[in-house]
């Protein structure tokens, strides 16, 4: 299959559009992911590499943009992987993060709380 530069620039657009109304409906529901300034990091970071992939598709360096597209992919294959894993155990066991305070921070938010 031959992907051209105008076919990848637009996946691209509607993956950073996607990302940002994932962003917008994350600040509504703030218990859906527990921390939500790493969720918001890591998504910003992801929607950084696709607008990067974009800025070298306008400027018809394919191969790099195509490099970043492969990249921003694999983003967020292993963010929504992480997503997953992380509510998942919350769901089984939400007081399995009160055993390693850096982890706690990561998997709990400031309205949740740990119980000992």
């Amino acid at each position: 299959m031959n992907i051209e530069a105008k076919d990848l620039f637009m996946i691209n657009a509607t993956i950073i559009g996607g990302f940002l109304i994932l962003l917008t409906i994350s600040s509504f529901s703030p218990s859906e992911f527990p921390n939500r300034s790493i969720f918001v990091t890591i998504a910003v970071t992801i929607v950084i590499i696709f607008s990067i992939a974009c800025f070298c598709f306008l400027n018809d360096f394919n191969n790099r943009g195509k490099l970043f597209s492969k990249i921003g992919f694999v983003s967020i294959i292993l963010f929504m992987m992480f997503i997953g894993i992380v509510n998942i155990v919350n769901v089984i066991d939400p007081n399995i993060w009160s055993q390693s305070p850096e982890i706690a921070k990561i998997a709990t938010n400031n309205n949740t709380t740990l119980q000992h």
